[in-house]
């Protein structure tokens, strides 16, 4: 059974044969966990009818949901292109944009191809950054979508190197519509995949002429690390019991990234959202985005410990990086102030005081120093007058000389 958070993949659907004046649109977002996800359509001005398909619960223990539009009227809808948002909070997906552009009934072939009958897909989902370097579990996941039938399906993983595959036995899922989803998943080694590895899903089954192949790999270009940089919430204001730290991830390649908050060194899955990544107008191709929390004053207030972190390739080390911010306990601007103004009350006290000592000892210098002269005076005077007194007694103790 599957608890930890798991990010949406989502494909856009578009059926091969349209009515003259209306087309359906379907938008599959799958592998997520856990709720809520929510899925809304741009369709302008169109007049358009929307059905949201119930979340359909994997073997896997993953969740599945399908959304389908069905845009009607003139011809108008031929020159357009819809996009489903999809919003899943848990994962920090605040969005992700798929744009199914419809070629018009003129260019829509009513027949299926060769290839591939009328409905059936076949898509290639990489791992995520968070599953190839945190959880350390990354996989593959391909995935067959609008089989009539879940019977004679082989599900085939290969690798260019030619080195042997292990991959998980595949699982079918009926949907509400009445077909069939194949889901196969094949573990994967985390170099083998940063070094550029091909792997292929081949898909086989008898409503096919021949077998679906699809291969993924990395993207190819300069690795760039992500640069990562949060802010602190603004000053307060009066009521508000809300505060918003903003995480700000810059020029990094490829797009593939994962963002978390942390509390105090734990996951944290409150009020947060992820832009999806935005191309940068760099010379190099590099990618930004936004990832937004919201606190309370009272957490904050308590020096509690938030951290965003990022897991991308083309970090060092374990490929992730943390930013952490907390309110230090630093004294307000009116106690800092107070401090201030009593800090220059006390260098003025200083100052007098010194004064006042320099002007006491130098009046003590001077006193003592007339009070010396005046001393060594008398006494040289005294020394004066000795000779005549020392004859005067000399004449007395010798009167006969």
């Amino acid at each position: 059974k599957t608890t930890s958070i798991q990010k949406p993949s989502v494909f856009p659907l578009h059926s091969c044969c349209s009515k003259p004046t209306s087309v359906s649109l379907g938008c599959l977002v799958t592998g997520y966990f856990p709720e809520p996800v929510t899925v809304t359509w741009d369709t302008g001005s169109l007049n358009v009818s929307t059905l949201n398909f119930p979340t359909a619960k994997l073997s896997s223990g993953l969740l599945a949901r399908t959304s389908q539009v069905t845009v009607s009227g003139t011809e108008e809808w031929a020159r357009k292109s819809f996009t489903c948002s999809v919003r899943h909070a848990p994962s920090s997906t605040s969005q992700v944009n798929k744009t199914a552009a419809e070629r018009g009934p003129h260019a829509a072939s009513p027949h299926p191809t060769d290839d591939e009958p009328r409905g059936i897909s076949t898509y290639l989902i990489p791992p995520s950054p968070l599953d190839l370097y945190v959880r350390t579990a990354p996989k593959l996941t391909c995935l067959v979508v609008d089989l009539e039938s879940k019977e004679g399906v082989t599900v085939v993983w290969t690798r260019d190197s030619q080195k042997p595959v292990t991959s998980d036995p595949w699982k079918a899922n009926k949907q509400l519509n009445a077909t069939f989803s194949i889901v196969s998943t094949l573990p994967v080694d985390a170099k083998d995949w940063i070094d550029g590895e091909t792997y292929r899903c081949t898909v086989t089954h008898p409503e096919l002429p021949k077998p679906i192949v699809r291969s993924i790999t990395k993207a190819p270009g300069k690795r760039m690390a992500p640069e990562v940089y949060v802010f602190l919430p603004p000053e307060e204001r009066g009521g508000q019991d809300k505060l918003t730290l903003t995480c700000l991830i810059q020029n990094f390649f490829p797009v593939d990234i994962s963002v978390q908050w942390l509390r105090n060194g734990q996951i944290h899955h409150d009020q947060h959202s992820t832009t999806a990544p935005l191309k940068t107008n760099t010379s190099h191709p590099s990618f930004f985005i936004f990832s937004r929390l919201e606190i309370t004053q009272a957490d904050w207030a308590l020096n509690t410990k938030f951290t965003c972190r990022v897991v991308h390739e083309a970090l060092p080390g374990r490929r992730t990086l943390e930013k952490t911010v907390f309110k230090s306990p630093e004294l307000d601007l009116q106690d800092l102030c107070t401090e201030e103004l009593e800090s220059a009350e006390l260098d003025g006290l200083w100052t007098s005081t010194c004064v006042f000592i320099s002007l006491f000892l130098l009046s003590v210098s001077y006193g003592a120093t007339i009070t010396l002269f005046k001393v060594k005076w008398v006494f040289s005077a005294e020394l004066r007058s000795t000779p005549q007194a020392l004859h005067d007694y000399a004449n007395i103790l010798h009167p006969g000389a």
